[in-house]
């Protein structure tokens, strides 16, 4: 079983829109309420972005997704006030 890359992954997420949008926001519910995502969320989430993935692969990108929504979780769960300036220069911290 081949794994699906992180670009094709980014590939997924973008080309679905607003509709995925909402969809994403369903599975951020799903992923929040019973700690996954569900095969019908995914499945429907690939119906919606017109990629033809087997049923093998669903497993590694259920994965991905919860990845993801784990990391929209936690940037929604910081609080930054709204008088904080925007910062000018990135540094990475590996």
């Amino acid at each position: 079983m081949r794994g699906i890359s992180r670009r094709k992954f980014t590939r997924i997420i973008s080309t679905a829109g607003i509709a995925g949008t909402a969809l994403l926001e369903k599975m951020y519910a799903e992923a929040q309420t019973f700690g996954y995502v569900s095969h019908e969320s995914v499945r429907a989430f690939l119906d919606l972005s017109g990629m033809k993935v087997q049923d093998d692969q669903i497993a590694s990108l259920q994965i991905s997704l919860e990845r993801a929504l784990e990391g929209m979780r936690k940037i929604r769960d910081r609080n930054v006030p709204q008088t904080l300036e925007p910062v000018v220069m990135f540094r990475v911290r590996r």
